[in-house]
């Protein structure tokens, strides 16, 4: 556990520098309700997708006035290094399915975008944000999460990093797996410890073939804060691939949130 905290406070600094990067700092929204381009890695190039310019985390440079010019409903910036996963996080105040089917400058397109749905606050305050992204077929904005099937590539890269207009936000990805197709954001009440319990049971509960777990982090509790990076349910199977991050790193020190029902 020594070992981790020192860990822990080593990426909280690092952490700050990347914040020190970011291009546009906008006032501190706390942990309440939160108020109201996709850019594709190609070498060192990138290929604009959104209409806005070129946008990416790779090097801190988020400008969130810019992007949420183009599209208000653009309230974080998702970076997952070695997938190519480098995008705008939008999240729709008219349809939670509505980016299933639109793309991040809000025209239609089947390849969708990357969103969360209103139930989870978007000052990633909640237990467990579920964040979707069309995985098939190789062409849809979370294809390259399936990189971390690989056991050396989940070995090798540890961390995904959530960018908010005033806060940097690093998870370590403790595990990848094929979770069963139903809804991750509804299955348990995660306002409270019970339901924040039951879902850590179902993760290491399941023995899915060719599940990644990273040592270290079988004594999570309902006090940490998780992300579940989620692709397409693929119903054939009714399974949906899913990466899970917790976090490490909350460079403003803004993220807290209350559990009822407490029990020892």
């Amino acid at each position: 556990m020594r070992k981790r905290r020192q860990k822990n406070k080593w990426k909280k600094r690092r952490a700050a520098l990347v914040l020190a990067c970011l291009t546009a700092v906008l006032t501190v929204i706390g942990c309440g309700r939160g108020e109201k381009g996709t850019a594709k890695e190609s070498g060192v190039q990138l290929e604009r997708t959104t209409g806005l310019a070129y946008e990416t985390a790779k090097d801190g440079k988020v400008d969130f006035d810019a992007l949420q010019k183009e599209n208000p409903d653009i309230f974080a910036w998702l970076y997952v290094p070695g997938t190519e996963v480098d995008c705008p996080i939008l999240q729709s105040p008219v349809s939670d399915d509505f980016y299933k089917t639109h793309t991040p400058d809000g025209e239609e397109g089947a390849v969708g975008a990357v969103y969360t749905e209103m139930p989870n606050m978007m000052n990633m305050c909640d237990f467990n944000t579920v964040i979707h992204g069309k995985d098939g077929e190789g062409n849809g904005p979370f294809a390259g999460l399936h990189r971390l099937e690989d056991p050396d590539f989940f070995a090798e890269h540890e961390e995904f990093y959530i960018y908010l207009p005033d806060n940097v936000l690093t998870y370590e990805i403790f595990a990848a797996y094929d979770d069963e197709g139903s809804d991750i954001l509804r299955r348990f009440d995660y306002t409270t410890y019970a339901g924040c319990q039951a879902y850590l049971e179902q993760v290491y509960g399941s023995r899915e073939m060719g599940k990644q777990l990273r040592e270290g982090w079988d004594d999570l509790t309902p006090y940490h804060f998780l992300v579940a990076l989620v692709g397409s349910v693929r119903e054939t199977e009714e399974k949906q691939f899913v990466v899970l991050g917790v976090l490490t790193g909350d460079a403003a020190g803004q993220i807290d949130r209350v559990i009822l029902d407490f029990c020892e």
